[in-house]
C-alpha cells in the first residue's frame, strides 16, 4: 500500500468539485482515509482502500459522471476515469493514454473536467 499521489488527489478533488454536495462530501471523506491498495498498472490503474470501510464482494463498479482530460509529458492526450463501487465509495482511478504505451508522467496542471 502507498499514499495517494498529488496527481491522484488533484483528479479526485476535481471530480468532487463537480458532483452534487452529498456525493462530493462522501468522495472527499473517502479521499482523506484512502490509500492505494493496488497499483495494478503503474501510472495507468490504481485501486483504493479506505480505512474503516469494508468493501462488499465485488459486483461491479461505475464511473463518476465527470470526464477528465489531461496531457502526458510528451503532449499525448490522456483520459482519466474515476470509479466508485456499488456503494458509491471511491474504488479505482484509470488513466488511459490514446497513443501507444503506458502514461509517462501525466501533467496534473493540464487536467480539465467536464
Amino acid at each position: 500500500m502507498r499514499k495517494i499521489t498529488d496527481l491522484e488527489r488533484r483528479l479526485i478533488e476535481g471530480v468532487a468539485s463537480r458532483l452534487p454536495p452529498l456525493e462530493a462530501s462522501v468522495l472527499m471523506t473517502d479521499l482523506e482515509y484512502a490509500v492505494v491498495a493496488n497499483d495494478a498498472v503503474p501510472g495507468a490503474r490504481v485501486v483504493f482502500a479506505i480505512a474503516g470501510y469494508e468493501r462488499p464482494p465485488y459486483k461491479g463498479q461505475h464511473s463518476y459522471p465527470v470526464e477528465i482530460r489531461l496531457s502526458d509529458a510528451d503532449g499525448a492526450e490522456l483520459t482519466a476515469v474515476l470509479y466508485a463501487d456499488e456503494n458509491n465509495r471511491l474504488y479505482e482511478l484509470e488513466v488511459i493514454r490514446w497513443e501507444e504505451g503506458a502514461p509517462l508522467a501525466p501533467d496534473a496542471c493540464s487536467a480539465r473536467f467536464f
